[in-house]
């Protein structure tokens, strides 16, 4: 808890006219709370009385986790009966097994484990097993620890060294991962693999370190020449190290041993992938080749955001054709994907097939949908579809003991606390009930929640929820002071904060608008809208004000352009004119896919599609995107084409 947050809750229920026994209740229970969070006791005289208070047991909790180490096991356990299917057991189960584990208690351990998704339990779990000799082979829980890209937890290596002295790790499985940690571009964690798991140790780590410093003697050490499984991962992890150095050389090497070598199809895949997307950041010459060798392996969300940049780039609409016409692509790229095979088909000359596939797309309410519809003239799919619940539905879930919790963590300011019980309550439901919850959770003013629970379950339909409309007075007279849209102000809250008030960024950008504090100073310099100290950005009203008047400053520096605004609100005017076309015309749909910083590129998109939804629920007259993108020039946003 906030050391400043506590006085002023204190003082606001000591301000109550009459305080009610459940004041009375919550500022025990504040004062408690606090002592015990910071080493008290929680069974003082603050705690006594609060048996019936709904947060009670965090105060029991507080307790138990201090006195871990020599608590007495039925004290674990009656705790743990009590709170079964609240998040304080979980919590309570996961300090419990940390510590047994520290003290190798491994029979109480494995009597307490209960399937976790926390990788350090799962293998300590696994020792556990193993101390007890319950574990001779590679179990499925094993490996599935194994079989990951990274170090799942430091708590498995004893178990995989001791499986592998047992000869219960084949050399195959080895091999596996290291192809596995190649294809995440994780060479030295490959190398590790080598170097730890082998049946010859003193050679792998005199070949390692040969190829480590130099990779591209990879083609002619005497020890690589025969084709061996070890060989083939030591040549693989050589190509890849080459290549994050100097992507030409390690093409070269990959020339000189190809044919040397039997490699698996998924290994030969995967290091072409990695020339591939080592020549596009290096920015060599023949990157669409590469990216054209690289075979289909299923779905990559790199490898096809990577290939349909480099084609936007280089306008190789043919190329789009072919790497955008895989009919399960990565879920997060499908709707980009349909977009631009369409934009291929119409400039292929392709214009039936191209309309045809236009009009599928338009019928999304997203980005990509709505410039498919700009390109065949048709309205947008802004109509939402509400939740809907049933009074009994609304019953149920209001009835939840987790929500209970939530909202009287909320009432107490303890935010942190609030979103662990709602976020633990969530996992409980299903998909109906989640978006039941998120419709209590928006006539509760939680917008946030509501909006990252549904994205999470991919529930876009209820565009009330997802959209909501706060402090509209405040945007509303802002935007007419500023002449701007309010539609574009709610825009960019829904997209910076999600309406979070006192959200700050890592960078510290502070409140719904999230202002930096220098472009907020400067601002109200420039506007005479007053400012005191930083914090007062996180006021609703001034952050509004004065985020409204820094994007009229954008969007004026941008003649009007609400595309390049938005890019410049996000990553600075400066940059966003440094990625301008430095000779030609470019469709600005294009512009906007291929802006050098993902985190703008989809802010962009994003600043875009939800000013339209918000002029939908405004009602105000709908504005086409394609009247927002439609060509840049050296100079800026153009009305046609050059």
């Amino acid at each position: 808890m906030n050391s400043r947050t506590l006085p002023l809750l204190l003082a606001l229920f000591a301000t109550c006219a009459v305080a009610t026994p459940l004041d009375e209740q919550r500022s025990r229970f504040l004062r408690a709370y606090s002592e015990a969070q910071s080493g008290g006791p929680a069974t003082t005289a603050l705690s006594l009385g609060l048996e019936s208070y709904p947060l009670y047991p965090y105060l029991r909790f507080e307790t138990l986790k201090r006195e871990l180490p020599s608590l007495p096991v039925a004290s674990v356990e009656d705790f743990l009966r009590a709170q079964r299917g609240t998040p304080l057991a979980a919590r309570l189960r996961e300090a419990w097994l940390r510590e047994l584990g520290q003290q190798h208690q491994w029979a109480l351990y494995d009597r307490f484990y209960a399937m976790s998704a926390k990788p350090d339990l799962a293998c300590i779990a696994l020792r556990a097993k193993l101390e007890l000799g319950k574990l001779k082979t590679l179990s499925e829980g094993a490996r599935a620890l194994w079989l990951t890209p990274k170090a799942a937890s430091e708590a498995c290596s004893p178990v995989f060294d001791a499986l592998y002295s047992r000869g219960a790790l084949p050399d195959a499985l080895v091999r596996e991962r290291v192809w596995l940690a190649l294809h995440a571009k994780r060479d030295d964690f490959a190398a590790y693999l080598l170097r730890t798991y082998t049946r010859e140790p003193k050679l792998m780590v005199s070949l390692l370190n040969t190829l480590k410093k130099q990779p591209k003697q990879a083609a002619d050490l005497p020890a690589l020449r025969s084709d061996t499984r070890r060989n083939r991962a030591l040549v693989g992890y050589a190509v890849t190290r080459l290549a994050g150095q100097d992507v030409k050389k390690a093409q070269e090497l990959w020339q000189s041993v190809k044919g040397r070598y039997r490699f698996h199809p998924e290994s030969r895949a995967t290091l072409l992938r990695t020339l591939a997307l080592a020549a596009v950041t290096q920015d060599v010459p023949n990157q669409l080749s590469l990216l054209d060798a690289v075979p289909d392996t299923g779905p990559d969300d790199l490898l096809e955001r990577v290939r349909l940049r480099a084609a936007l780039e280089s306008r190789s609409w043919d190329r789009i054709l072919r790497w955008s016409a895989d009919p399960n692509p990565f879920p997060g790229n499908r709707l980009r994907l349909a977009y631009w095979q369409a934009r291929a088909l119409e400039e292929s000359g392709r214009a039936a097939e191209a309309r045809k596939a236009y009009a599928a797309l338009a019928t999304a309410r997203d980005y990509y949908g709505f410039l498919a519809s700009d390109r065949i003239n048709t309205p947008y799919a802004l109509a939402g579809r509400p939740i809907a619940p049933k009074q009994r539905e609304l019953n149920g879930i209001k009835a939840l003991a987790g929500l209970h919790r939530a909202r009287e963590f909320e009432a107490l300011g303890l935010k942190t606390e609030a979103n662990r019980e709602w976020l633990w309550t969530l996992e409980q439901l299903s998909r109906r009930e989640v978006e039941v919850a998120c419709r209590v959770a928006y006539e509760w003013g939680w917008y946030d929640r509501a909006i990252f629970a549904l994205g999470k379950i991919e529930s876009y339909d209820d565009t009330e929820v997802r959209f909501p409309i706060r402090y509209k007075e405040t945007v509303l007279a802002a935007a007419a002071e500023r002449e701007i849209s309010p539609a574009r102000v709610f825009g960019i809250i829904r997209g910076e904060s999600a309406f979070v008030v006192t959200a700050r960024s890592g960078a510290g950008a502070l409140g719904l608008m999230q202002l930096m504090p220098a472009t907020g100073a400067e601002t109200a310099r420039r506007t005479g809208i007053p400012l005191g100290k930083p914090e007062d950005l996180l006021i609703p009203e001034k952050n509004i004000q004065l985020g409204s008047a820094y994007l009229r400053q954008v969007i004026r520096q941008f003649n009007g352009n609400f595309a390049l605004a938005a890019a410049a609100y996000n990553a600075g005017p400066s940059r966003v004119k440094s990625w301008l076309p430095k000779r030609e015309c470019v469709p600005a749909d294009l512009w906007v896919e291929t802006i050098p910083f993902a985190e703008t590129e989809g802010y962009v998109r994003r600043a875009l599609f939800y000013a339209a939804i918000y002029e939908h629920h405004l009602g105000l007259p709908t504005t086409r995107l394609s009247s927002q993108l439609a060509w840049l020039s050296p100079d800026g946003a153009r009305p046609d084409k050059c």
